[in-house]
């Protein structure tokens, strides 16, 4: 199997990563903004041929280094997203940009790059959005699902799961006096 993974910095992509390259992934691209992890997670899967972190310092923005990227992968798994629930009411922009605008980037990089699927890891929050977070990634799962209709007949398939807030992942409780 040949993956990439966006947002392999978090505790679902490092996961992820964990579980591919322990069942023998051929291989596996992540993407992270966090260099502290990312170079972490490159000395860690050293032993592994087939795994390739980049470091996304523009984030989800520039399309063709995912495209590009993308290409001889099966499958995508876009984990990446602004994650704190509480916050970013001063800063849609920046929410918009990435979860959003991101994830467009992330499915047209896919149909590019001849990716047969892609799955869009969403939130609980999406249900109904009662926060900035919330609507970003309502939206974007919206993106994700229409998808299908212009695509399904090329070969790519786009699904979402909705994976719900805990503790413990990354952005998780930030701001709720946790």
């Amino acid at each position: 199997m040949r993956v990439a993974i966006t947002g392999i910095s978090g505790s679902l992509g490092q996961a992820l990563l964990s579980r591919l390259a322990r069942d023998g992934a051929d291989r596996i691209v992540g993407f992270s903004r966090v260099e502290q992890v990312r170079l972490e997670l490159q000395a860690k899967y050293a032993w592994h041929p087939g795994v390739k972190i980049y470091g996304i310092s523009l984030g989800l923005a520039d399309t063709q280094r995912l495209t590009d990227a993308f290409s001889q992968c099966e499958c995508v798994i876009h984990c990446a997203a602004r994650k704190v629930v509480s916050g970013h009411y001063d800063e849609p922009r920046e929410m918009h940009l990435t979860n959003v605008v991101g994830t467009l980037n992330v499915l047209v990089a896919a149909r590019q790059a001849g990716v047969r699927k892609l799955l869009f890891i969403s939130s609980d929050k999406a249900v109904h959005p009662c926060n900035v977070y919330g609507a970003s990634k309502m939206l974007a799962e919206q993106l994700v699902i229409s998808e299908n209709a212009r695509c399904f007949a090329q070969g790519l398939r786009c699904s979402v799961s909705r994976s719900v807030t805990v503790l413990a992942l990354t952005g998780a409780g930030v701001g709720l006096g946790w």
